[in-house]
């Protein structure tokens, strides 16, 4: 696997990814199989395996720089792997089950093209016009590469289609299903915590 997969958060310093990169190179490239091996370990779900997998490396590269090289390399990536699982998979519980709210019924699910809307049609541009105050507001507070993946999921583009488009527009760097499922995953999560079932925001205004 190649580090670039690896989205860097936005306030990240160009050392900062260089620095975590080279760690990541050294410590965790070696150990890719271990990663796996353990996402095959602890995830409740096997259709899950692939996708915190995918999170797992993105955390290691996240906080590579934390780890103590006095201490057992292994044993970090075990923790480090078996605590991100399990909390994904509460969240994704969590998902499931909060409000009874689904989020693909926040946006329209008709559009011909995300480029090229006309009519009634729903697209990147002209998205704004369809939606109240307090679901613009959250869409808002979305990194843009998560609101992207969200708005091309609920306009009706398959996970395959969402990667190619994001792949032209320059927000993803390879061909890697997985990070679309994270982005989605992300969306969709920060979207239930911002909206309930009518679309109205949960902060008091």
């Amino acid at each position: 696997m190649k580090t670039d997969r690896i989205q860097p958060y936005c306030h990240d310093s160009e050392e900062s990814i260089a620095e975590r990169t080279a760690l990541f190179n050294e410590l965790i490239l070696p150990n890719l199989n271990l990663v796996y091996s353990l996402s095959i370990r602890f995830s409740s779900h096997r259709q899950d395996i692939d996708e915190n997998y995918n999170e797992c490396l993105a955390n290691l590269f996240r906080y590579v720089h934390t780890y103590d090289r006095r201490k057992s390399l292994a044993n970090w990536i075990f923790i480090c792997c078996k605590r991100l699982i399990f909390d994904l998979d509460r969240r994704r519980e969590a998902f499931k089950t909060t409000d009874d709210l689904d989020p693909e019924h926040i946006v329209s699910h008709y559009a011909e093209d995300m480029e090229h809307v006309s009519g009634n049609c729903m697209g990147m541009r002209n998205y704004r016009e369809f939606y109240n105050d307090d679901i613009l507001r959250a869409l808002g507070s979305l990194n843009p590469i998560y609101r992207e993946a969200l708005l091309l999921q609920q306009a009706g583009y398959k996970l395959e289609e969402i990667m190619e488009i994001a792949l032209r527009r320059g927000t993803l760097s390879t061909r890697n299903i997985e990070t679309v499922k994270s982005r989605l995953f992300l969306a969709k999560q920060k979207m239930r915590q911002l909206i309930d079932r009518d679309g109205n925001s949960r902060k008091k205004k």
